[in-house]
């Protein structure tokens, strides 16, 4: 390995470079993706559904494109040591159980949560046609997954994460791509409330956390996946009203499913029939 003969200079340097360049080629992609979006006041028109997944497309596909271009000039690293595919699985499809996993982590506290809610008078109404929601949940979580969740992972908890790890460790590696990732959510929207900077805070920790402990960005995918999907379908959409304050929302949202998961995966780990294979070695 060459990597003991640098100097800790030289490769904070380097590993501050390639963050900067994976942080500014996905900005790029988002801000592209935001400006061909039609000026439709309705988020759950299908056309605007369809216009986010297409660009969600090309915006998965030149994440993957950029980090195996920096891992590939980084010389000793493979997509797999970029969290892209966990060592103890065999295939994408082990993968993706491990991304239901993360989904029904969050669904179930959250569904949950929101029962208890109805039963105090802040009920969840739907007020479209069933085909018609069920069309807008699928194609919300279709756009959510493809230009949110995984390029976000993939550049995030995936290759900055990996990055981190050849200069710190542990919690250092969670709490800095956690910080870097709320900046970057502020950067994008212009907008610096303490209080969104925080939520992108906790999403960036509660992520990371979920990375370290599966060594894999997919369970992250499918938690990242599920909370979008349920907040935008809930918080912006006009197919359902929710009776409730926002306080009460977001408690049912991300407080409740955040803390459950941690506390699940903590203590219990990752299921055998999710992943059926030997766990890999911790790092």
């Amino acid at each position: 390995m060459t990597t003991s003969h640098v100097s800790p200079t030289r490769r904070i340097v380097s590993a501050a470079w390639r963050i900067a360049v994976a942080m500014l080629a996905l900005g790029v992609g988002l801000v592209v993706l935001v400006a061909i979006l039609p000026a439709e006041p309705d988020p759950s028109d299908p056309g605007t559904l369809a216009t986010r997944i297409s660009g969600g497309i090309a915006l998965t596909g030149l994440a993957l494109s950029l980090i195996t271009v920096l891992v590939s000039q980084a010389g000793q690293k493979s997509l797999r040591d970029a969290g892209l595919q966990d060592a103890g699985l065999g295939d994408a499809r082990d993968g993706w159980r491990l991304a239901l996993w993360g989904a029904l982590l969050w669904l179930v506290p959250s569904a949950a949560t929101f029962a208890v809610l109805a039963l105090v008078g802040a009920s969840i109404s739907v007020t479209v046609p069933a085909p018609e929601l069920a069309q807008t949940v699928v194609l919300l979580l279709l756009a959510v997954l493809l230009a949110e969740a995984i390029p976000e992972e993939l550049v995030f908890r995936g290759y900055i994460t990996t990055v981190l790890g050849s200069v710190t460790r542990g919690w250092w590696v969670i709490t800095i791509q956690a910080v870097l990732f709320a900046l970057f959510a502020g950067a994008l929207r212009q907008h610096w409330d303490p209080m969104d900077l925080s939520l992108f805070l906790a999403m960036g920790i509660g992520f990371g956390y979920l990375r370290m402990i599966t060594g894999s960005v997919w369970m992250a995918v499918g938690f990242h996946t599920a909370f979008q999907t349920g907040s935008q379908l809930i918080l912006t959409h006009d197919s359902v009203e929710f009776a409730g304050g926002q306080v009460a929302g977001m408690l049912a949202l991300g407080a409740i499913p955040f803390a459950v998961a941690s506390v699940v995966v903590s203590s219990t780990g990752i299921p055998r029939f999710v992943r059926p294979l030997r766990r890999p070695h911790g790092g």
